[in-house]
């Protein structure tokens, strides 16, 4: 069972997702841009019983309250801090992966473990052709047309292992967050990922599965002082959708306790 609720943040309210409480640390899971904790359901119900988990909208998407400004990926950390237990460990995707280790520098008293997948180090790829492909501010407009790229991305063109109705919920995440959808990943590309990464003294764990940033996932990899990388090649398609029971038994084994 997955229960929905609310959380006084920095900037508002954050909405969350959780599955059943069991004893032991939380774990965080924190979703890719422009998307919402909804990406992490089958992922909080294949550890159903093992191990807590609360997945968070991130302020500006889901239905969590929008920022009354921009902010920078420290400033998402921030607004999300208050609405987050005590000690937990971090799952950051994507954009949730820089937010996650934000989050473990400025507050090593609270973070323990960290498990990022397809970390956005962008330094490794074409930084400005990526920045102008996710960055680009969108514009309100009366006509349907603005939508048919993201349509065809995320509903035609979806990947393997996604569901026709799991594309047309990923598209109205990107509705419930237009026009301003673009802010985070514009926070993505002015932080300086390469530069935090080396700060960070949890313990990591880089879950590598294929597509384009799987050689800049093993590059941020090797800039974090105690980090491992798990090659997971076998992981295609819509990996939180069609793998979620395989990223759960790889969260557990990595628990303190025995798997």
């Amino acid at each position: 069972m997955i229960r929905k609720g609310y959380a006084e943040g920095g900037v508002g309210q954050v909405h969350l997702r959780e599955n059943a409480a069991v004893p032991g640390t939380s774990l965080v899971c924190l979703h890719a841009t422009a998307y919402s904790s909804r990406t992490f359901e089958p992922l909080l119900r294949a550890l159903d019983g093992r191990v807590r988990a609360i997945a968070p909208d991130t302020p500006g998407y889901g239905e969590s309250d929008a920022p009354p400004a921009p902010l920078d990926i420290a400033g998402y950390a921030g607004a999300l801090l208050p609405a987050l237990p005590t000690r937990f460990d971090l799952f950051g995707y994507h954009t949730g992966a820089s937010i996650a280790v934000e989050l473990a520098i400025a507050h090593p008293h609270r973070v323990g473990r960290l498990i990022l997948m397809g970390v956005p180090h962008f330094a490794a790829l074409d930084f400005a052709a990526w920045r102008k492909k996710l960055a680009a501010p969108h514009r309100l407009a009366e006509t349907l047309d603005q939508f048919a790229e993201r349509w065809r991305f995320l509903v035609t063109e979806r990947p393997a292992g996604l569901s026709l109705r799991g594309g047309f919920e990923n598209f109205v995440d990107e509705l419930k967050a237009w026009p301003d959808g673009w802010r985070a990943h514009e926070a993505l590309f002015a932080h300086d990922l390469a530069g935090r990464l080396p700060l960070v003294r949890q313990r990591a764990t880089v879950l590598n599965v294929p597509g384009h940033l799987a050689e800049p996932s093993r590059l941020a990899a090797a800039l974090i002082p105690d980090a491992e990388v798990v090659e997971l090649p076998q992981l295609t398609g819509a990996v939180l959708d069609a793998h979620a029971p395989a990223i759960a038994a790889l969260i557990r084994c990595r628990e303190p306790a025995p798997c």
